[in-house]
């Protein structure tokens, strides 16, 4: 989000990682966020999916798999989900986006409940899908990565996405030399630390993939880039050195215990 303060910040689980301040990213802040437009769900409809989930459940997630999209917001992944033939279902903590989401998709099974504490049984899903939640918790995200593994059978995959460290920012350091201002808003993690991390909570981390090289370079390296050539630029993403590059992370782990 635009106004962020990003300093550097160090953990005793996760690594060196990168702390924004700005505002505080409370159910209040994404039930304004997500009701400020109207969504458009055409493409999800359709069963669209952004590459790089597109890629994750096509190796790792069988057809017609219980998937949960846990903390789903506006519910485009859960959407697209369903559209797939998977038994897709989304908790948000926010109460009015998730009547809206009934409202308009009813054959889809929607919750009000939170991340940290999800009242689901253990083992109830094939995967479960954490969509850049676990980064805007300022006390870490171990307890919300408990219940992603929690929820998923052993052997089932938890796919989770944050704002990423990336090599190219981690030999930049000045570019995160100033001070805390605002109210704390997300962390972005290391591909290492985020991967020691699951690792502990007992999971086995089978990918970690980079994407969105591009945008690194438009935010933090002032690249100027017209809108239409941001998609093809989303080749960089697959290209050796460029892909270690990008602003988000994905990280694929199998429940181990």
């Amino acid at each position: 989000m635009s106004g962020n303060v990003i300093v550097l910040d160090d953990d005793a689980e996760t690594g060196r990682r990168l702390k924004y301040y700005s505002r505080a990213a409370d159910v209040n802040y994404w039930t304004e966020l997500w009701k400020a437009r109207e969504w458009s769900y055409g493409r999800q409809l359709k069963g669209h999916l952004p590459h790089h989930l597109r890629r994750t459940f096509g190796k790792f997630v069988r057809p017609g798999a219980r998937v949960l999209e846990a903390g789903c917001g506006m519910g485009h992944f859960t959407v697209a989900a369903h559209a797939r033939g998977y038994r897709a279902e989304g908790p948000d903590w926010s109460a009015e986006t998730v009547g809206r989401l009934n409202a308009r998709f009813p054959a889809i099974a929607w919750h009000v409940g939170d991340v940290r504490a999800l009242e689901f049984e253990d083992g109830a899903f094939d995967a479960v899908y954490s969509p850049g939640v676990c980064e805007h918790f300022e006390e870490g995200p171990a307890a919300i990565l408990e219940e992603t593994r929690r929820v998923p059978r052993p052997g089932g995959v938890a796919i989770v996405v944050t704002p990423c460290f990336n090599r190219w920012m981690r030999s930049r350091p000045h570019l995160f030399a100033g001070e805390p201002s605002g109210d704390f808003y997300q962390f972005a993690f290391s591909p290492e630390g985020m991967s020691r991390l699951l690792g502990r909570l007992g999971f086995d981390v089978r990918r970690v993939l980079l994407y969105d090289t591009v945008d690194t370079l438009i935010k933090f390296a002032g690249w100027r880039v017209p809108p239409w050539a941001v998609k093809p630029l989303a080749v960089m993403d697959y290209l050796p050195v460029l892909r270690d590059w990008g602003r988000c992370c994905v990280w694929v782990a199998r429940r181990t215990r």
